[in-house]
Order: structure tokens, then sequence, then C-alpha cells
């Protein structure tokens, strides 16, 4: 269909924001100015989703538009790097700015990586505390008794897609992958990937599978009838459907409430700020839901195990994977809504009004096809690419087996002692585990909120078998143990088991290949934790409990690692604890030191690479977004915005939610940082309607669609190079 003009679709979608659910939004005290739900326009038109059978195929672009040209970091002018993102050289380094990253990891990497591309006159030097930089991604090669190289990852290995989501934090990571020139590595794990096990009382429960098929159908059926792990779900999901008739019927009332004020020309009925202000942990809120927590005891528990090693009674329901349907229960948030952070809403443009933008769209909707991401290595790739391309500028220097002892601000600058004398910078950005900031902050007991952030330790063992049969009763992805489970039936406390060898990436010698995943929350209380050894043990004891493995099976090649403090907990209550760490930042370091990683925002692989991406262009630019906009009258995402409402005579309002300590997000009450979007105007998902698409079903990318969205398309599109990607 023809696209719409955006001022068009921009005031089309301002009338019907009057006569909708979205509405709700008028919340008490919110600031005037830009409405950011409206951002993302597009026709309105429902549309069938369509889908290439190949692999989509983007426009060949010069290499000189997204591939680092130089490293040099020399003081002439004419020798000055060309940097990915922008065209702007840094000034003399005559007197450089001094940045300094703590933390080698996903997070601290990432930082780094668009620090050395875009903090102008600045150099960066990243403290890690081991020799192998990446963090808890990491792998070993293990060899098998005829001499066969086995990879063992000892943490994440695999990559959830944002299709699904109401984030688009994965729009960083194919960024980061652009600039890496790593584009074509990512491969897309299927197969019985898609098969998942719950171990409850004393087995493995296959959950259901997503492809309703008959056979399928008739399985889970049979399993709801016959299964334990099932008890007390028929009475949950009636109160469940009772739950959401009545807040069914309170969204129509406020629908007509709305209207009705409408009509009147009366001022519009506005929610609680108190409503969203509240917290509770994910057992009380599916309890409330469901009448009683025993599918949190035997199922839920389980997922939270697997994600991050938590307690479900702890755990925050506002700050975990529930955060979207938390918000929507609170705010009676329309059927087609979703609740989204200001940060996420505007993420995109920056993305698109970037360097890659062309890049990023490929790698976003293919995404949109697949569930898992991955490289052949897990995630190798990625953090030696990050690595390696840090090497390469002159103005990053790394070092290794350099733990950080103290942080002190003295005399306008911080003081970082990590190996002889104390080194002096302008700013600091710790990405390390909140405690151990709080541990090494000068003087002592300064940053005392950050030290109530709590963190569980993951013992991981990898397990390698000759015989390639042993998964054959149960192939899929594996297993998680929820809290229901007696201690009798997991005396080791273990929280899941993977199967690696039905979930590879690459090829290797055959064989069963497992990832036993133990400890979390439930060792929070042993006073003494098991050795690599003493844990190989216990995992072969797990396998043998509960798969049927004898611990005498032959061949057996097996390695543990303890990761302390690997996962941060964000519990009830983790908003507030985040707001007070801001100002003890402040206050004891002057607007000089910044925090990131998984210890504040959302635990994961992407969203920690969010989170080095928006402290980094934070400290670079000196501001919050837009990071990227066009100096080019009417051209990109950013421009358009602004002109669109200039035209409308509304000022537009773009929070800066990092702010100097990084933490600026956590001052503001959620009705301020977030507010509902229509799901149908959401890019990159799974449901985003056909008119939504930057691809066409043939795989190629669609002009008219960047012309609405004013995208800058440098090349002549009738001298266009196809390029297949694999």
């Amino acid at each position: 269909m023809t696209s719409k003009r955006p001022e068009e679709l921009f005031i089309a979608l301002l009338r019907s924001a009057y006569s909708n659910g979205c509405r709700h939004a008028v919340l008490k005290g919110r600031p005037t100015g830009a409405l950011p739900q409206l951002t993302f326009l597009r026709a309105q038109t429902p549309s069938t989703r369509g889908f290439a059978t190949g692999r989509p195929r983007l426009p060949y672009v010069p290499k000189a538009l997204y591939t680092r040209s130089s490293r040099a970091y020399a003081t002439t002018a004419s020798s000055q790097p060309k940097t990915t993102a922008d065209v702007e050289s840094p000034p003399s380094t005559d007197l450089p700015r001094r940045i300094a990253v703590l933390g080698g990891g996903i997070t601290g990497l990432t930082a780094a990586h668009y620090l050395a591309r875009h903090a102008k006159n600045a150099h960066i030097t990243l403290y890690e505390g081991g020799d192998h930089l990446g963090g808890w991604i990491k792998g070993e090669v293990a060899q098998t008794a005829e001499g066969d190289d086995i990879l063992f990852n000892r943490g994440p290995r695999m990559l959830r897609s944002g299709a699904t989501g109401n984030k688009y934090d994965d729009l960083v990571l194919y960024d980061v992958l652009a600039n890496l020139e790593l584009g074509d590595k990512i491969v897309y794990p299927k197969g019985v990937a898609n098969s998942r096990y719950i171990y409850y009382p004393d087995h493995l429960v296959k959950l259901p599978a997503e492809d309703m098929s008959l056979n399928n159908i008739i399985e889970s059926i049979r399993s709801f009838l016959t299964e334990p792990l099932w008890e007390g779900s028929f009475g949950a999901g009636l109160h469940w459907w009772n739950h959401s008739l009545q807040a069914s019927n309170k969204r129509d009332q406020r629908e007509l409430d709305l209207r009705t004020a409408m009509m009147r020309n009366e001022p519009l009925p506005s929610l609680d700020a108190n409503t969203l202000e509240k917290d509770e942990s994910v057992a009380d809120y599916l309890t409330r839901l469901m009448g009683d927590d025993l599918l949190v005891k035997n199922v839920v528990s389980g997922m939270l195990h697997g994600i991050y090693g938590g307690d479900a009674y702890k755990l925050s329901a506002k700050h975990t994977i529930f955060d979207r349907f938390w918000y929507k229960d609170q705010t009676m948030t329309g059927k087609n809504e979703v609740w989204m952070a200001l940060k996420d809403i505007f993420l995109p443009y920056d993305i698109l009004d970037g360097p890659n933008a062309y890049h990023v769209i490929d790698l976003a909707e293919r995404g949109i096809q697949h569930k898992l991401i991955a490289f052949e290595d897990g995630l190798l790739t990625l953090t030696r690419g990050l690595e390696d391309d840090l090497k390469e500028w002159a103005n990053v220097e790394i070092k290794r087996n350099a733990p950080v002892t103290s942080l002190v601000h003295q005399d306008g600058k911080v003081l970082v002692s990590a190996e002889g004398q104390p080194e002096e910078f302008d700013q600091v950005l710790s990405t390390i585990y909140a405690g151990q900031l709080a541990k090494v902050a000068r003087p002592a007991k300064s940053l005392p909120s950050l030290s109530e952030v709590p963190a569980v330790t993951i013992m991981v063992v990898n397990m390698w078998y000759p015989n390639e049969d042993l998964l054959a009763a149960n192939p899929g992805f594996g297993y998680l143990i929820p809290q229901g489970v007696s201690e009798e039936q997991n005396p080791e406390r273990a929280l899941g088991v993977l199967f690696d060898s039905d979930i590879q990436t690459r090829k290797e010698q055959a064989g069963t290949k497992l990832t036993v995943m133990m400890g979390g929350h439930q060792w929070d209380k042993w006073a003494f934790l098991p050795d690599e050894q003493v844990a190989v043990e216990m995992a072969k004891n797990v396998v043998q409990r509960h798969l049927g493995i004898s611990p005498d099976e032959n061949g057996l090649v097996a390695s543990a690692r303890l990761c302390r403090d690997c996962l941060p907990q964000h519990t009830v209550g983790h908003r507030d604890r985040l707001r007070k760490a801001h100002y003890e930042i402040a206050s004891a370091f002057q607007g000089q030191l910044m925090v990131a990683g998984p210890s504040y925002t959302t635990v994961g692989v992407i969203p920690s690479m969010r989170a080095g991406y928006d402290a980094a262009m934070r400290i670079a630019r000196g501001r919050g977004p837009p990071h990227f906009r066009s100096k080019e009258q009417g051209v990109g995402l950013w421009n358009w915005y602004y002109e669109t409402l200039e035209k409308l005579k509304v000022t537009p309002s773009i929070p800066d939610h990092v702010g100097a300590t990084g933490l600026e997000w956590a001052t503001e009450p959620d009705v301020r940082t977030m507010m509902p979007v229509p799901r149908n105007s959401m890019w990159f998902k799974s449901w985003t309607p056909e008119e939504g698409l930057f691809i066409d079903e043939e795989g190629n990318l669609k002009p008219g669609r960047l012309d609405a969205l004013k995208m800058k398309d440098g090349i002549k599109t009738s001298k266009l190079m196809r390029r297949e990607i694999r």
C-alpha cells in the first residue's frame, strides 16, 4: 500500500490517541511536551505478515561507509582517524581527556568500543581484574581420550532475539556486529532446541510446544491430565480468567470515562502515579493473579533459576521478564498496547540515524524469524571481535590482571588504584558488580546502597561423553529445576542442565555434551562452596539421578568453573536502592563516576551491551540522546521528529535517562520514564505488520519505506548491487 507522509501519519495517530485506551497515559505529574509513542509512525492498516523463503538481501554499501579505516591516534588533522560513527574527527590530543572503564566484561568491552569511536580527544584505559576479557562469556577447549577437541562454553553461549520483547536492546548488538563486520557470522540454532523440560517431582516433564500440531496438542493434554507438575493449574487458570475479566471491565470503563470527558471537553482522568511505584515479588504478583503459588513453586521458579539463579519469592516482578505483564496489569493498558521505557522508544532513532542503519535493519529483520542467536563458538566470536577491535585503537589501553583496589575523588580527578601508583582520570565508568564497587570506593562505606545489591554465585560444570545416545529419550534444549523439587531429589541444589550436544552450533566429535548449573540463591547460606573437583562429582550425581547416566560411563571429560557473584539480583525495592545510590555516587564523586551493567539494569548479554552503549555515548557526547543526528536539513529520523513537532508547535522533550551517574532514570517515577505504545507501531517484532517491515517478501530493501522515514540513502537506486547474506 502507499505510505502516508510522516506528517499525515503523525496527525492521524495524534487524533487516534484520544479515541483509544492509550489515553490512560495522561498521568498525574507528566511533563508536557513530546508524545514518545507517536514516534513510531506508519500506516495503521493491519496486514498479514510475509517473509521471503530465502535470506534477506540488502543493497551493497561501500566499506567506507561502515568499516574502520584507521586506528591511528595522531595529533595532526591530516592523520586523524576516520571513525565508523560520524565524520567528526577528534581534536588535538595535546590535552586529552582520560577515561577509565572498570571491568572487561561484555558491558565494559561494549562501552570501550563506543568510547574509542566517539569520545573526542580522549584516552581510554580498560581495567580487567584477570587475564580474560569477556567476563562470564568464556570458552575452553578440552580434549577427548582420542585427542579430539571439544569446546566447553563456561557461561552464556546463546542469545534470544528481540522479536518478542518490548525493548530494542538487540539493535546495539547488531550495530556492534556491523562495526566489527561480524554480521555474516551469526547462526540460528533450530531443531530440538525448541523442546524444553521441567524436572518435577522426580522426572523430566516436557513443556507444551509452541507448534500447535495435532500431536503436540494431544501430548499437552495428556501432560496436563497426568503430570503432578500441573497440579492446581486448572484452578489457577479459572482465577486468572476471572482476574482478566475484571481487568477488561475496568479497562472498558476507563475508556468510556475518557471518551465522555473528551466529548464534554472536561479534563481527562489521570492515572495515580503511586500505582506504578509499588513493587512486589514475582511470587506475590503471580499468586495474586492465580490464587495460589503452586505453579510458581513448580514451574515459574524453574524459569527464574535458568535466567537469574534467583528466588521467585524475592525477585521483583517489575525488574524481571515479567515486567511488561506487571505494568500492563497495574495500568489496565489496552489489549494492543505495551508499556515501554522512553529510552527504548528512542533508541531506534539513534541507531538508525547512525552509520550502520542498513546493516542493523538487515540483522534485526532476520532476527524476527528466529528465537535464538549465536555463533559457531557460542558467543566467543563476539567477545574476541570486541577485544581485537580495541587492540587496534591507539587511544585505548587494556590493563589485564589489574583488579581495582581503591577509587578516590581528589582535586577534581578520580584516582584509580590497581597496580603501582594510582592513576588520575577525568571520568570513570564502572561496569563491575555493584557490591565490589562499594568495597573499593573511598572513603569506605560512601556508597552503602550499592552494597545492598545482592548477587548469586553459579557453579558451571561442563561434561562430555563419547556415547551419543544418552539423551535419546529426551532430546531438546535442556531442563530446569524449580524450587518445588525436594532436597532429596536435588541435594546438590542444581538449577538446570543444558543439552549442549542437541543445540550445537558447530560440528564436533559425536557424543553427549552437557552443562550442569548449580547454586544460585540456593547456596546463599552454604558456609563452604565446593571446589571444581567436588563440583564435577556433584554434577555426575545430578545427571545420574535425573537422566539415568551412570557415574561409571566411559570416556567422561569434565571441568568446572565457579562464577562468584556473577548474577546480580533485582529483588523487591531495586529501583529505590538505585535512587539512593544515584545521590551517593553524585555526592562522593561529583559527577565523575558513572555505573553501568547488570547490577543496575536488565540482566543478560544484550541488555549489558545496551548499558555499555548508553554510558559510553553519554560520556562521549556529554549529554543524553540524540547521539546521532544528521546535520543535513530534512534527513534522518531525529530531524524528522523535531521538524514534525515544530510544525505542531510542540516543544520536544528527550529525557537523559543516564545522567552523570548512570542512574538518572531511577530518580524519576515510572510514570515519567515509561508509557504505553501501540504494539503494531513497533519495528522488528514478530507482530510488526507488513507495512512496518523494511525488507520485502523477496528479501529486498523497500526504497519507499526509507523515503517515508526520511532515512538517508547515499547510493543511487539504479546502481544498487545485491549481495547475499548467509
